[in-house]
């Protein structure tokens, strides 16, 4: 059996090439080579081609913003290569199957238009899985004919059943695959093609879930709410290979919660600071950290073993509305986590949520100015329907926006509250903007140029 995996173009306002690693697609792989399934990767992403679209329909409330905003995107865009080099990559695969990664709701469409696109260019079956398939699998099943199977939960667990039923035309009891001791399929991705700057990088995840329950978080989506980790030789294993045979020098954990469990981050930290080759690695760590996880102590060790840039979860300064959504963490040892990282010259980017149901004008704008003052970047994260959240079943939306899985994205400022609406949102994610810009300018920020 032959197994093409992909993932799909996408369209959006901008897109960040650092984080388009196809990691679900390396771990699906290497749960098919378990299977005994030959399988290749197509990432569409990569190069990250980009061409400009006409502004769809489901945005046009956007245009006067975009017109008078300079700091708001340019143009819309659609990512990846054409069609006609899919068409021909499928055609050469000799597949017997076509998988897709769907794990972001906004990105749907482009994932209807490839299984379209495969199911005019090959007469193969279509299966999705990723975060997106997985909250939704029902709806799309419903709403497209052009995929045959929907896939839920990770791939360890969805696929063995499928692939079997496949291979056999009926039900077989599945094969039991444990994430933690997958290799995962690096190899399957063209050599040198993924960079930050000029060195190669690789992502790769050392634990999965987050114990905490923030409202607002989708993790439990996929991987319920408990947390577990690989082991740290496993982790180290593979850095190493990734290092002697894909020259790769920066990794990247995309990891909900990283350090977590700090007795075993540190054992895994003090592993690569003894290895004999990864002396000069960098480590990174861009899905974000929970800062209450985090001491001087920790941040030493980070420090040695490569990490030099530092991204923060913040959500929001107000202790109210912190409890209201199940975030933890006091926030009077926030300043002294910002100050003990600025002692070991960590770049530091913090986070921030605008437009989260209940967050005010003058509180975010607190929230922003208080981040200002400790000499960090501020990330401003526009609220989003968060898919598969506990907040996702109580919000307060019409239902032309819940419905609508394009609106489903930070670019759209789609849910407008009692407090806040699209200009004041807009407003707030420009003011950020506008104020890294004058830091960074005048030198005033602990972050990279």
């Amino acid at each position: 059996m032959r197994v093409l995996l992909i993932q799909p173009p996408l369209e959006d306002f901008y897109t960040t090439s650092i984080r388009l690693y196809p990691l679900g697609l390396v771990y699906a792989a290497a749960a098919l080579r378990k299977l005994g399934v030959s399988v290749q990767i197509l990432d569409c992403l990569n190069p990250l081609k980009k061409h400009p679209l006409p502004l769809p329909p489901d945005f046009h409330y956007l245009e006067p913003f975009l017109q008078r905003n300079p700091l708001l995107f340019k143009r819309y865009y659609r990512f990846g290569i054409s069609d006609a080099n899919i068409v021909r990559t499928i055609a050469e695969s000799d597949a017997d199957m076509v998988g897709i990664a769907s794990q972001f709701s906004a990105y749907f469409s482009s994932v209807e238009k490839l299984a379209a696109l495969v199911k005019t260019h090959a007469d193969v079956p279509v299966f999705i899985g990723g975060n997106h398939a997985s909250v939704f699998a029902d709806e799309i099943r419903r709403r497209t004919s052009m995929i045959d199977a929907v896939l839920t939960g990770p791939a360890e667990a969805s696929l063995p059943a499928f692939i079997n039923s496949r291979r056999f035309d009926r039900a077989v009891p599945p094969e039991t695959l444990d994430w933690k001791t997958l290799e995962p399929a690096h190899d399957l991705l063209p050599e040198g093609a993924y960079r930050m700057g000029r060195k190669n990088y690789a992502s790769l995840t050392a634990g999965r879930g987050c114990p905490y329950r923030c409202d607002f978080c989708s993790v439990r989506a996929m991987f319920g709410r408990g947390i577990e980790y690989r082991t740290p030789a496993a982790v180290l294993r593979e850095i190493e290979w990734n290092y002697l045979n894909r020259n790769v020098r920066i990794f990247n954990f995309e990891d909900d919660n990283l350090s977590f469990d700090n007795t075993w981050f540190r054992q895994l930290l003090e592993a690569i600071i003894a290895h004999p080759l990864l002396k000069e690695i960098e480590l990174t760590a861009m899905n974000g950290m929970c800062f209450p996880t985090l001491d001087r102590s920790l941040l030493g060790l980070m420090r040695r073993a490569g990490f030099s840039r530092l991204n923060l979860s913040f959500v929001t300064r107000d202790a109210g509305l912190r409890k209201r959504y199940h975030r933890p963490g006091p926030h009077g040892d926030f300043s002294r986590i910002v100050a003990a990282a600025r002692e070991f010259d960590f770049m530091i980017t913090v986070y921030v949520i605008i437009g989260l149901p209940g967050q005010t004008y003058a509180e975010i704008r607190e929230s922003i100015d208080y981040l200002l003052g400790l000499g960090v970047l501020v990330g401003p994260s526009p609220f989003y329907i968060p898919p598969g959240s506990a907040l996702f079943d109580t919000l307060d939306v019409p239902d032309s926006i819940r419905q609508n899985w394009n609106l489903y994205r930070a670019t759209a400022f789609a849910v407008e509250t009692r407090d806040l609406d699209r200009e004041q949102l807009i407003e707030l994610f420009s003011y950020a903007r506008r104020k890294n810009l004058e830091n960074r300018s005048s030198g005033n920020s602990a972050t990279p140029d």
